[in-house]
Protein backbone atom coordinates (compact mmCIF):
# COMPACT_ATOMS: atom_id res chain seq x y z
CA UNK A 1 0.00 0.00 0.00
CA UNK A 2 1.44 3.16 -0.83
CA UNK A 3 1.98 6.07 2.13
CA UNK A 4 1.02 9.70 1.69
CA UNK A 5 3.57 12.27 1.87
CA UNK A 6 1.10 14.31 4.11
CA UNK A 7 1.02 11.18 6.31
CA UNK A 8 4.51 11.17 7.11
CA UNK A 9 6.59 13.17 10.00
CA UNK A 10 9.05 15.34 8.54
CA UNK A 11 12.32 17.23 8.93
CA UNK A 12 13.01 20.15 7.81
CA UNK A 13 16.73 21.60 7.36
CA UNK A 14 16.24 24.93 7.11
CA UNK A 15 13.93 25.04 10.32
CA UNK A 16 16.44 23.25 12.38
CA UNK A 17 19.15 25.77 11.08
CA UNK A 18 17.30 28.40 12.23
CA UNK A 19 16.59 26.67 15.79
CA UNK A 20 20.50 26.20 15.73
CA UNK A 21 21.18 29.79 14.72
CA UNK A 22 18.44 31.56 17.09
CA UNK A 23 20.30 29.47 20.01
CA UNK A 24 23.98 30.48 18.56
CA UNK A 25 22.72 34.21 18.15
CA UNK A 26 21.78 33.79 22.12
CA UNK A 27 24.52 32.13 23.93
CA UNK A 28 27.70 33.72 21.32
CA UNK A 29 25.92 37.20 20.20
CA UNK A 30 29.63 38.34 18.92
CA UNK A 31 30.32 35.67 16.12
CA UNK A 32 32.08 35.81 13.38
CA UNK A 33 31.19 33.89 9.98
CA UNK A 34 33.74 30.87 10.69
CA UNK A 35 32.75 30.32 14.20
CA UNK A 36 29.07 30.16 13.48
CA UNK A 37 29.70 27.69 10.99
CA UNK A 38 31.72 25.61 13.52
CA UNK A 39 29.36 25.95 15.69
CA UNK A 40 26.45 25.22 13.64
CA UNK A 41 28.43 22.04 12.41
CA UNK A 42 28.38 20.51 16.14
CA UNK A 43 25.31 21.79 17.08
CA UNK A 44 24.33 19.43 13.82
CA UNK A 45 26.14 16.51 14.79
CA UNK A 46 24.73 16.26 18.27
CA UNK A 47 21.08 16.43 16.33
CA UNK A 48 19.55 13.00 17.27
CA UNK A 49 15.70 11.90 16.66
CA UNK A 50 14.84 8.44 17.91
CA UNK A 51 18.21 7.02 18.09
CA UNK A 52 18.82 8.54 14.32
CA UNK A 53 21.72 10.51 13.62
CA UNK A 54 21.92 12.10 10.15
CA UNK A 55 25.10 13.28 8.02
CA UNK A 56 25.16 16.45 6.59
CA UNK A 57 26.87 18.55 3.16
CA UNK A 58 27.01 22.13 2.90
CA UNK A 59 27.46 24.46 -0.14
CA UNK A 60 29.21 28.19 0.78
CA UNK A 61 25.49 30.52 -0.45
CA UNK A 62 26.51 34.13 -2.06
CA UNK A 63 25.53 36.41 0.63
CA UNK A 64 28.89 34.38 2.25
CA UNK A 65 27.16 31.96 4.73
CA UNK A 66 26.40 28.58 4.41
CA UNK A 67 23.54 26.38 3.48
CA UNK A 68 22.81 23.22 5.12
CA UNK A 69 21.53 20.05 3.71
CA UNK A 70 20.53 16.58 5.05
CA UNK A 71 22.22 13.82 3.57
CA UNK A 72 19.82 10.62 3.02
CA UNK A 73 21.24 8.00 4.87
CA UNK A 74 20.27 5.40 1.85
CA UNK A 75 20.97 7.15 -1.31
CA UNK A 76 23.01 9.86 0.51
CA UNK A 77 21.42 12.40 -1.96
CA UNK A 78 21.80 15.93 -0.46
CA UNK A 79 18.48 17.17 0.49
CA UNK A 80 16.67 19.32 2.81
CA UNK A 81 13.96 17.02 3.93
CA UNK A 82 13.73 13.74 5.44
CA UNK A 83 10.85 11.80 6.09
CA UNK A 84 9.73 9.46 8.53
CA UNK A 85 6.48 7.34 7.46
CA UNK A 86 3.59 6.32 10.27
CA UNK A 87 4.23 2.98 11.84
CA UNK A 88 1.24 1.48 11.03
CA UNK A 89 2.75 1.13 7.96
CA UNK A 90 5.17 -1.76 6.50
CA UNK A 91 7.97 0.43 5.28
CA UNK A 92 11.47 1.12 6.94
CA UNK A 93 10.80 3.24 10.01
CA UNK A 94 13.87 5.36 9.74
CA UNK A 95 13.95 8.83 8.00
CA UNK A 96 14.54 8.84 4.33
CA UNK A 97 14.02 11.22 1.61
CA UNK A 98 11.20 10.74 -0.32
CA UNK A 99 12.48 9.06 -3.18
CA UNK A 100 13.94 6.76 -1.40
CA UNK A 101 10.71 5.60 0.55
CA UNK A 102 8.47 6.00 -2.40
CA UNK A 103 6.36 8.84 -1.44
CA UNK A 104 4.11 10.23 -3.63
CA UNK A 105 1.23 13.80 -2.65
CA UNK A 106 -1.88 12.58 -1.67
CA UNK A 107 -3.27 14.31 -4.79
CA UNK A 108 -0.91 11.85 -7.12
CA UNK A 109 -2.26 8.77 -5.39
CA UNK A 110 -5.64 9.59 -5.63
CA UNK A 111 -5.76 11.14 -9.39
CA UNK A 112 -7.01 7.95 -10.90
CA UNK A 113 -9.63 8.29 -7.79
CA UNK A 114 -13.20 9.34 -9.86
CA UNK A 115 -14.32 10.56 -5.92
CA UNK A 116 -11.44 12.72 -6.13
CA UNK A 117 -12.22 14.30 -9.05
CA UNK A 118 -15.49 14.97 -9.54
CA UNK A 119 -16.27 16.00 -5.54
CA UNK A 120 -12.87 16.11 -4.10
CA UNK A 121 -11.00 18.82 -6.06
CA UNK A 122 -14.02 20.69 -6.41
CA UNK A 123 -14.95 21.04 -2.90
CA UNK A 124 -11.43 22.22 -2.48
CA UNK A 125 -11.72 25.01 -5.33
CA UNK A 126 -15.07 26.39 -3.89
CA UNK A 127 -13.26 26.41 -0.36
CA UNK A 128 -10.31 28.79 -2.14
CA UNK A 129 -13.27 30.87 -3.53
CA UNK A 130 -14.61 31.03 -0.44
CA UNK A 131 -11.54 32.16 1.62
CA UNK A 132 -10.57 34.61 -1.43
CA UNK A 133 -14.01 36.30 -1.30
CA UNK A 134 -13.73 36.74 2.16
CA UNK A 135 -10.20 38.58 2.60
CA UNK A 136 -11.49 41.00 0.82
CA UNK A 137 -9.34 43.37 -1.11
CA UNK A 138 -10.53 42.12 -5.11
CA UNK A 139 -12.04 44.60 -7.40
CA UNK A 140 -15.48 44.29 -7.97
CA UNK A 141 -15.04 42.61 -11.41
CA UNK A 142 -12.65 39.60 -9.45
CA UNK A 143 -15.16 39.42 -7.43
CA UNK A 144 -17.56 38.66 -9.98
CA UNK A 145 -15.58 36.64 -12.00
CA UNK A 146 -14.79 34.22 -8.30
CA UNK A 147 -18.73 34.04 -7.85
CA UNK A 148 -19.54 33.38 -11.29
CA UNK A 149 -16.62 30.22 -11.12
CA UNK A 150 -18.32 29.51 -7.53
CA UNK A 151 -21.93 28.92 -9.03
CA UNK A 152 -20.52 26.83 -11.91
CA UNK A 153 -19.08 24.58 -9.82
CA UNK A 154 -22.00 23.85 -7.06
CA UNK A 155 -24.26 23.44 -10.53
CA UNK A 156 -21.59 21.09 -11.71
CA UNK A 157 -21.42 19.30 -8.76
CA UNK A 158 -25.09 18.60 -7.68
CA UNK A 159 -25.77 17.34 -10.85
CA UNK A 160 -22.71 14.75 -10.36
CA UNK A 161 -23.57 10.99 -9.30
CA UNK A 162 -20.75 10.77 -7.36
CA UNK A 163 -21.16 14.11 -5.42
CA UNK A 164 -24.88 13.10 -4.51
CA UNK A 165 -23.62 9.75 -3.27
CA UNK A 166 -20.98 11.87 -1.41
CA UNK A 167 -23.43 13.81 -0.06
CA UNK A 168 -26.49 11.03 1.20
CA UNK A 169 -23.51 9.25 2.70
CA UNK A 170 -21.74 12.43 4.35
CA UNK A 171 -25.40 13.89 6.03
CA UNK A 172 -25.91 10.02 7.43
CA UNK A 173 -22.56 9.87 8.85
CA UNK A 174 -21.17 7.42 6.66
CA UNK A 175 -18.18 8.41 5.70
Amino acid sequence: MKVALESCSCLTIGTLQKAIHRMIDRDYPDTNAQELFDLTKTELEKFCVANQHFQYQCIKNQLGGHRWFFQCPRCEGRISKLFLPPETSSMEHIYLCRECHGLKNQSVLMSKNKIYKKVTVPLRRLKEIEDKVERGHLTSDKVKELLDEYDAIEKELKSSPEYRLYAFKKKRGMT
